[in-house]
């Protein structure tokens, strides 16, 4: 091969691995945020109209993009990504071109054009240089095997031209969705999330709200779907009253770790400051039975949740009550839209305002559509166990009796009997019931409050 030729060859070569490092490469290192927004851009949104994942601020939008940051989080590929995407929305929801199959040939086509433009100017330029034969220089049969080798060289180095690009293109289609986990993302990284939110909360304890918020957002920047940094975050978004854009980072992180107590406790918080009632004490019944840590009880009792919630369920039942009591003629209650944890607030509401009679002819009203439910004959019961008369007392033990006929495990027919039968002298019998509600799984937390306020251990030695 002549020096020219082997130039030639050297410079495509050289340009062909030029091209495959360009499409392969991806730069700096990036951070998890950056990936997570750029992954959010090459998907459509499912229910949107010309806009992407990014651009969209729909629920199920959100969902895609807190999904796509909590697999960026656990390492998985792009590839991986895009598949899981595609098998849940369907093909449309890929902006990008597949490396695979027939749209591959979207990637490999302009590379194989590519290649073959430079192999026709190679070919062109070892022609160029031989003048046409004339009848006095015809050539010899040595020169006529030269040229026949020349252009043998020539079609060779166009298979190969063709070859070697066509795997370029191939390789290019095959890495432009399947970024490995640990290549642009990793190695540069030189400060880790938890160290962030180690420096968010110092900053925090001494008083520099500005500096916490920047680091927790430096802390999502590496870690998206890090549940501690997008409740804090949160929170602290909150304290700056935006309890409309504090609720969106809460929702994040009970979406990427449903069982963090924080994130729960904090969303209760908002959803009073936004008037949400009903949230609220969804959010406070999860946080309970999530066993929180201490802090987090302390947090719940310096912000007085419980009391607040009580105050904004109370509220909406006797609204709803009052609605009720506003008909000409009120309906059966399988037919109103209340639930029976709804109803048992309303009459507790009612007896706190001083209606008992009113709480418990309305709790009548309920079980004449249910008449076994164990939780609203125990409430009824409760009501008559606490109005003082001895006549009203033995009544309410009748009705706390056929609770637990109908369910032995009740815990709130267990504690008011409880309660009932200590002020009916019947020490034995309250340990008893103690005892058994002590044996239960699931306690609710308001029934072991009121155990504990009202010292009934003690009194009947239990």
């Amino acid at each position: 091969m002549s020096r020219r030729a082997a130039s030639w060859l050297a410079a495509l070569v050289l340009a062909v691995a030029a091209f495959v490092y360009g499409a392969v490469d991806e730069g700096p290192p990036k951070t998890n945020a950056d990936r997570v927004r750029i992954l959010a851009d090459d998907f459509a949104c499912p229910v949107c109209a010309g806009q992407s994942v990014a651009e969209s601020d729909v629920p199920v939008a959100r969902e895609i993009r807190r999904q796509i940051a909590v697999w960026v989080d656990e390492g998985r590929s792009d590839a991986y990504i895009r598949d899981q995407l595609v098998a849940a929305y369907d093909v449309d929801i890929d902006y990008n071109p597949s490396g695979s199959g027939i749209t591959s040939l979207v990637w490999i086509l302009p590379v194989i054009a590519a290649g073959g433009i430079a192999a026709v100017v190679v070919v062109m330029l070892r022609s160029g240089g031989d003048p046409a034969p004339t009848p006095e220089t015809q050539p010899s049969q040595a020169g006529l095997s030269a040229r026949r080798r020349r252009r043998r060289n020539a079609v060779v180095w166009t298979v190969a031209v063709v070859v070697v690009t066509t795997g370029a293109g191939l390789l290019v289609a095959r890495s432009s969705g399947s970024r490995s986990a640990d290549g642009s993302i990793s190695g540069e990284i030189r400060v880790t999330s938890r160290e962030l939110i180690f420096e968010a909360q110092r900053r925090l304890g001494e008083g520099d709200l500005d500096g916490a918020i920047a680091a927790y957002d430096d802390a999502l920047e590496l870690q998206p779907s890090n549940p501690e940094a997008l409740t804090y975050r949160g929170w602290l978004t909150s304290r700056r009253g935006d309890p409309d854009t504090a609720a969106r980072y809460l929702d994040d992180a009970i979406a990427s770790d449903p069982a963090y107590p924080d994130a729960r406790l904090f969303r209760a918080i908002v959803s009073l400051e936004q008037g949400d009632g009903s949230t609220a004490a969804v959010e406070l019944a999860v946080f309970d039975s999530l066993d929180p840590p201490p802090y987090a009880e302390e947090l719940l009792a310096q912000a007085q949740v419980r009391e607040r919630v009580a105050a904004a369920s109370s509220a909406d039942a006797l609204a709803a009550v009052d609605a009720l009591a506003s008909l000409d003629e009120r309906p059966a209650f399988s037919e109103a839209a209340l639930s029976v944890d709804e109803a048992l607030v309303a009459a507790e509401a009612l007896a706190g305002r001083g209606d008992l009679l009113e709480a418990v002819q309305f709790l009548d009203w309920v079980l004449e559509s249910r008449p076994d439910d164990p939780d609203v004959l125990a409430g009824r019961g409760w009501l008559l166990v606490r109005s003082g008369d001895p006549e009203l007392l033995e009544l309410g033990v009748e009705y706390l009796d056929a609770a637990l006929a109908a369910d032995p495990s009740n815990p709130s027919a267990l504690a008011y009997r409880a309660f009932a039968r200590w002020q009916q002298a019947d020490l034995a019998g309250a340990r008893a019931d103690l005892a058994a509600f002590d044996t239960l799984g699931r306690q609710p937390p308001d029934l072991l409050r009121l155990i504990e306020d009202q010292g009934l251990r003690t009194a009947v030695g239990s």
